[in-house]
């Protein structure tokens, strides 16, 4: 090598590690957005297969998410001076967690605050959001309290105008894979054999009530798990998600139905009999015949299905021949969702 080529080889490699080193910086460069997960040390847990990381800077912004996407929001606080986050979420969002950590973690600088961190999943599609109010718990919020929103639309892949899709590893959630919601009770969708799809039906345990599902032979539960609004234990009967998680096995149409209703209440279906000048029955869940004798008009629909609390009346003399004499003493129409699936 020359005297003259060493100089210029250095030159040319020290420009290479310039430019690598600066980045881009043209007039096209977008902000940098929420960071995604970093890679983890081997002693660390494996990161979520889309992991977002927001912090008080995302204040007021909106950002899509893929559905089962992790999130972690942090942000300042101090409980020293009487003020924490009171945090609420909408029904498609779960908090996992959540943690005070100090600044100071010797204990010796006394009011000296730190970061109050919630870990979340996106369990709902749709337009989802976070909130907060730093206040203190014993007074109420006012306009001036410092708050914290952020909104998620969850399933979507575009941007659009100020919406931007997240940096994140690669979701592990198939391409085809589909969530339903009450937006889409009665409606016919379509699935190839042996896909996956969720069935996600907003829910309360704390009131009684649980989704039911039956599920036609050409379909098939692979997991059927509740997931909380909250895990933390601060907001005791705000509800969740009831996710029914199935695969698709034989051609044909296959129609889901879920009742939401009390387990213990018995049930059935309102019957019209044309017996008699006519009259409403309830055929029941346990094959029993009831004949109600002070079934409000509103409850009179054939095939109306119905919960009920029955008491049999034992002197009652009916000519019907048709069914047990009964009087309602508490009567009420069970919500359904249906989706019909056309499975190819």
């Amino acid at each position: 090598m020359s005297m003259r080529t060493f100089p210029a080889s250095i030159l040319a490699a020290a420009c290479i590690a310039a430019v690598l080193l600066a980045g881009c910086t043209g007039p096209g460069t977008q902000p940098p957005l929420p960071t995604p997960a970093p890679t983890p040390s081997p002693a660390q847990a494996p990161v979520p297969a889309e992991y977002h990381s927001f912090d008080q800077t995302n204040n007021g912004e909106t950002y899509n998410v893929s559905p089962d996407a992790e999130l972690q929001l942090r942000l300042p606080e101090n409980p020293t001076t009487g003020f924490t986050w009171n945090l609420s979420v909408t029904p498609g969002i779960s908090i996992l967690n959540d943690t005070y950590i100090p600044d100071d973690t010797s204990g010796k600088l006394v009011g000296a605050g730190g970061t109050h961190v919630w870990n979340l999943k996106a369990i709902g599609p749709g337009d989802q959001g976070i909130s907060g109010v730093y206040r203190r718990p014993w007074e109420p919020a006012t306009a001036t309290a410092t708050r914290f929103s952020l909104s998620l639309i969850v399933g979507e892949s575009s941007c659009v105008a100020n919406v931007c899709t997240l940096p994140a590893v690669p979701s592990t959630v198939p391409a085809r894979f589909h969530v339903y919601t009450e937006a889409d009770n009665g409606k016919t969708v379509q699935e190839p054999v042996g896909e996956t799809f969720s069935v996600r039906l907003q829910e309360n345990p704390t009131t009684g009530y649980s989704w039911n599902l039956s599920v036609p032979n050409g379909l098939r539960i692979s997991r059927d798990e509740y997931i909380p609004s909250s895990t933390g234990g601060q907001m005791v009967g705000t509800g969740g998600i009831r996710s029914f998680t199935l695969v698709t096995l034989t051609p044909g149409i296959q129609t889901l139905i879920a009742e939401y209703r009390r387990p213990w209440v018995a049930s059935g279906t309102v019957t019209y009999q044309n017996l008699e000048g006519g009259f409403y029955g309830i055929i029941g869940d346990d094959g029993k015949k009831y004949e109600p004798l002070n079934l409000d008009a509103k409850y009179q629909k054939d095939g109306l299905r119905v919960a009920f609390d029955a008491t049999v009346v034992r002197d009652a003399v009916s000519t019907r021949m048709w069914g047990t004499p009964v009087n309602l003493a508490q009567v009420e129409v069970i919500p359904e969702f249906t989706l019909t699936v056309m499975v190819e």
